[in-house]
């Protein structure tokens, strides 16, 4: 498809994943720099009764696993933008070869 205010031939499917593919950076970012992620950072280094720091470690423990599993949403959603942008630019490459 070829855009005539346009002197290059574009694809009318590259923005809208060029678009999408920021979306998902942008929400990879905000992941990272969320509240939540701070939060082994901030746990007390106190101890307590034996039945507590059982619990403190089980805590911890799911806490770590959890922000494991954030890291590796984030990063997931950082290769599906790497992959929308890498479209982009493989469509836009057609339409210049097909014009």
């Amino acid at each position: 498809m070829t855009d005539h205010s346009n002197p290059t031939p574009t694809s009318a499917y590259a923005p809208e994943l060029r678009r999408r593919a920021d979306h998902l950076a942008e929400l990879a970012r905000s992941i990272e720099r969320s509240l939540v992620m701070s939060l082994p950072d901030s746990l007390p280094d106190g101890a307590g009764t034996a039945a507590s720091d059982r619990r403190t470690r089980l805590c911890e423990a799911l806490l770590e696993r959890n922000l494991h599993q954030l890291h590796r949403a984030a990063d997931d959603l950082r290769v599906t933008a790497m992959r929308l942008r890498t479209r982009a630019d493989e469509l836009e490459a057609a339409c210049r070869v097909a014009a």
